[in-house]
């Protein structure tokens, strides 16, 4: 929290994290934060002052993403500055604390998001982000933890939501369909009910077999018939969330 600071006091959204436990400046009523963390940092040794990307965010944290009382630019500029120098954790510190409060530069963005992956996940995941920046996101990175963070995000568009799909595993398949606020595309419904369609053919197409081993046989039936009821109660399920009437049950 900012002591003595020229903000109203803000209470962190995540208690826990060690990265909230206090600034590592302060200043005085009227004073310029962002020049007194650059006099801070122009006082640094080379490549030692990683360590003030902290109060950085404590200062995009305390104006909610509003800048009133610095230059936006200027903020940007030396944000961009010290992530080179800073090690993994800071740079981990500095994202995690910044990802729910929007109003990032996007100078700033488009560095976190670049960043490995420890860094960008929190903004991937929990930072408003367009559905532009997104597929910039998988242009660069399709690797299944991505996407999986991506799938799991709600109001995702279609064309974000299409691409998923075009590189994404089974796993990353399951996230985005269960993932009621994800829009999908027709062609996207038809390939996850391909898929159903697929599991289901060969297990009705093992049933017919005459020569099934018994124990292979009975979990093969028992399958078939989970299945299907589990598919009743889901389609009842969502029927009642949407405040109508059951069309599982028919007509």
């Amino acid at each position: 929290m900012i002591r003595n600071s020229i903000f109203p006091p803000i209470k962190p959204a995540f208690t826990s994290s060690p990265y909230r436990e206090g600034m590592d400046i302060t200043w005085r009523h009227g004073e310029d934060p962002l020049s007194k963390i650059r006099l801070e940092i122009a006082r640094s040794r080379a490549g030692d002052c990683g360590h003030l990307l902290k109060p950085l965010a404590e200062l995009h944290l305390a104006t909610r993403g509003r800048p009133g009382h610095y230059d936006g630019a200027l903020y940007a500029d030396t944000v961009a500055e010290l992530l080179g120098p800073a090690t993994l954790f800071e740079r981990m510190a500095f994202a995690d604390t910044v990802a729910d409060v929007g109003g990032l530069p996007s100078a700033v963005l488009a560095a976190l998001l670049a960043d490995v992956y420890l860094v960008s996940r929190p903004i991937i995941e929990r930072a408003r982000l367009s559905d532009h920046e997104l597929i910039t996101v998988m242009l660069r990175d399709t690797s299944e933890s991505t996407l999986l963070v991506i799938a799991g995000r709600a109001g995702t568009g279609i064309p974000v939501t299409d691409r998923v799909v075009e590189h994404g595993s089974l796993k990353v398949y399951l996230t985005l369909a269960a993932n009621d606020e994800a829009k999908l595309s027709s062609a996207t419904f038809a390939r996850f009910s391909n898929l159903t369609a697929a599991q289901n053919d060969m297990d009705l197409a093992l049933a017919k077999r005459s020569d099934l081993p018994v124990e292979i046989a009975k979990a093969l039936y028992q399958r078939i018939s989970e299945r299907s009821l589990r598919r009743v109660e889901e389609m009842m399920i969502r029927d009642r969330n949407r405040a109508r009437r059951c069309l599982a049950l028919g007509r």
